[in-house]
């Protein structure tokens, strides 16, 4: 692997060992503007490690124009306990939430680090959050709704050029996630466009993994090229989009038990109507049924889950709700700007969402 590893050191820690992030640093032959990539700055959302991985291995300074940086692991102590909220008692264990970070809280610390060392020096941003296991996405999101429109305007390129079928447009600065997460600061405070791949998930088996993990390479490719790090044009772009603003309904159990899931990989991005049961959750005690998942309203499967034991919320499905004025479904015809273009012509409004 041709990139350079630097270690950003953030604190020590109580054992006595230095909490330091690992930061792969890969230097193109030409110059060019940086794209960083962050994974796993929730410890449960570890799948996006390997698409790092890939994506460094497969790019080679002779061809790139620029650089790439890739954060693997942004936050190694919630990944030490596979949990998505950093495992300490502070008022702050969710990373997401707290740039541009502090010097209290540990979340805090690798925050501002990360901010100093890598953020200042980053042209465009991809914050990865896949699902946990049991779970998974399949959606690109983008601020809608950051301050600046130029920052607006190449987020939405972004997330089109990534090649996914379905765009977000996050109510980013107002609702979710809000202005403290790191894209949300990014986007504001450092004009940074940036998107969210929420793409794949954990415990689907190697083959459905391997291609979600070979899509979300795929599209970081595709984004280099758009910005003119790699030669040539996004490949692989969907025939349609569906652009989506209204907000993505959770179907998540109300009560702990033994999800068996009706819809899995396959039904990702397909068309449900309201009433639909998703899923039923059973006792593993008695193995009577405790309740059904049911869809709330007519729209398309961005999240599913597979057969697992779940505790009251845990991640399940995700429906986003059509026949709204800031939803539909676009047909690719002409260049990425000419995609963006036309989703701005329509007139699609940010909406929130809950993930």
């Amino acid at each position: 692997m041709a990139a350079e590893i630097h270690m950003v050191p953030v604190t020590t820690r109580l054992d006595g060992s230095e909490l330091r992030i690992p930061v792969h640093i890969l230097k193109g032959e030409r110059d060019g503007p940086t794209l960083t990539l962050v994974s796993t700055q929730h410890g449960a959302e570890w799948f996006s490690v390997e698409i790092l991985r890939r994506v460094l291995a497969d790019a080679t300074p002779k061809a790139l124009r620029g650089r790439v940086i890739g954060v693997p692991v942004a936050n190694p102590v919630a990944l030490e306990q596979f949990k998505r909220m950093t495992p300490d008692e502070s008022d702050e264990p969710d990373l997401n939430r707290v740039w541009p970070g502090g010097q209290t809280w540990v979340a805090e610390q690798i925050a501002a680090a990360l901010d100093k060392e890598v953020l200042r020096g980053t042209s465009y941003l991809m914050d990865f959050h896949p699902g946990p296991w049991g779970a998974a996405l399949a959606t690109i999101g983008y601020g809608a709704d950051l301050p600046d429109a130029k920052v607006r305007r190449a987020s939405l390129e972004m997330a089109l050029a990534f090649g996914h079928p379905s765009v977000r447009a996050l109510k980013m600065m107002g609702a979710f996630p809000g202005p403290r997460s790191i894209a949300g600061y990014a986007g504001s405070a450092l004009n940074i466009p940036n998107i969210g791949p929420c793409l794949g998930g954990l415990g689907f088996g190697p083959d459905v993994e391997r291609d979600w993990v070979a899509q979300n390479v795929r599209g970081v490719q595709n984004v280099m090229r758009h910005f003119g790090m790699l030669e040539g044009e996004p490949t692989g772009l969907p025939e349609r989009y569906f652009h989506f603003g209204s907000r993505g309904h959770r179907v998540v159990p109300r009560k702990g038990g033994y999800l068996r899931a009706g819809h899995g990989p396959d039904a990702l991005m397909t068309e449900v109507k309201k009433g639909t049961v998703l899923g039923t959750v059973s006792s593993p005690h008695t193995f009577e049924k405790l309740e059904d998942l049911v869809s709330p309203v007519e729209g398309v499967i961005f999240g599913v889950a597979r057969d697992y034991m779940v505790r009251p919320g845990d991640w399940a499905y995700f429906v986003a709700e059509t026949g709204r004025a800031d939803t539909a479904w676009v047909r690719r015809s002409g260049s990425v700007k000419d995609m963006a273009d036309t989703i701005e012509r329509g007139g699609h409004a940010a909406g929130g969402a809950s993930t």
